[in-house]
C-alpha cells in the first residue's frame, strides 16, 4: 500500500460516480471505503479510477464487485481487477511507480 492515500472513484454501469478512498490495494484488486448509496451491487463490473491526488494523473481499470456492505458510518466494497491488456499494463506501472 502506497504511503500516501490513494483516491478512488467507482462509476457504475448507470454512470453514477461514487468517490472514496482504498484502503488497500494491489495486483488483484483493491478495497475501497465510500460514503453515500451506490448503485452497483455484488457481481457487478465497474470502471475505476484511481490517484493521490483530485488532479493528479489517475489510472482507469475495470473490476468486478466482490463484496459489498457496510462498515460502521461508510460502506466498504472489495474490487477485483477485470482489466484490458492496456489497463493491466498501466495498472501495475502505477502500482510499482506508488510503493
Amino acid at each position: 500500500m502506497p504511503d500516501q492515500a490513494v483516491l478512488v472513484w467507482i462509476e457504475s454501469g448507470a454512470g453514477r460516480i461514487v468517490r472514496g478512498q482504498a484502503d488497500a490495494i494491489g495486483s488483484e484488486g483493491v478495497h475501497v471505503r465510500f460514503t453515500g448509496e451506490p448503485d452497483f451491487g455484488q457481481g457487478d463490473e465497474v470502471a475505476v479510477r484511481v490517484g493521490f491526488d483530485r488532479g493528479a494523473r489517475t489510472v482507469a481499470a475495470t473490476a468486478r464487485v466482490d463484496q459489498l456492505g457496510a462498515g460502521g458510518d461508510a460502506v466498504e466494497c472489495d474490487l477485483r481487477w477485470t482489466p484490458t491488456a492496456e489497463q493491466r499494463a498501466a495498472l501495475d506501472a502505477w502500482l510499482v511507480h506508488a510503493a
